[in-house]
C-alpha cells in the first residue's frame, strides 16, 4: 500500500507507505515519485508517513533509489512520521551510514506535527 500525492502550493511531497507487496509495486513507486517530483520546485519539503510500513530489509533497497530521485530533484527537508514503538532508523541501510540520505530528515510522532514542522521551514 501507497500514496504518492502533492501540494504545488505548499511546494510540497507526501509519501505514505505500507505495506509493499511485490516488486512490481515498487518500481510503480519508483515511477510515481519520479513524475511527482518535476512538479515541484527546488527546495520542496515532504511528509513522509511511514507508521504503517512493512520493512522486511531485502525491500529496503528500492527506497535508496526514491532517496536518490528526492536527492537528485533538490529536495530541502523530509519530516518522518514514523510508529511511535520505532527507536531505529526505517531503513537498514540508514543505520550503518553516516551522511545517508544526503538530505535533511527529521522525526515527527504525528502528522499534524510533521505538518506544522514542515510549514514552519517552508514560512
Amino acid at each position: 500500500m501507497h500514496e504518492i500525492r502533492l501540494n504545488k502550493l505548499k511546494n510540497r511531497l507526501y509519501f505514505t507507505l505500507g505495506k509493499i507487496e511485490d516488486r512490481k509495486e515498487m518500481k510503480d513507486i519508483i515511477h510515481k515519485t519520479e513524475v511527482a517530483v518535476k512538479s515541484l520546485l527546488q527546495g520542496f519539503s515532504c511528509l513522509s508517513d511511514l507508521r504503517f510500513y512493512d520493512n522486511p530489509d531485502e525491500k529496503d533497497e528500492f527506497i535508496k533509489v526514491v532517496q536518490e530521485i528526492l536527492w537528485d530533484s533538490g529536495i530541502g527537508l523530509v519530516v518522518r512520521v514514523k510508529d511511535k514503538n520505532t527507536k531505529s532508523p526505517c531503513f537498514s541501510f540508514e543505520e550503518n551510514t553516516v551522511l545517508w540520505p544526503a538530505y535533511r530528515v527529521k522525526e515527527a510522532d504525528s502528522l499534524v506535527v510533521a505538518e506544522s514542522m514542515l510549514d514552519m521551514y517552508n514560512a
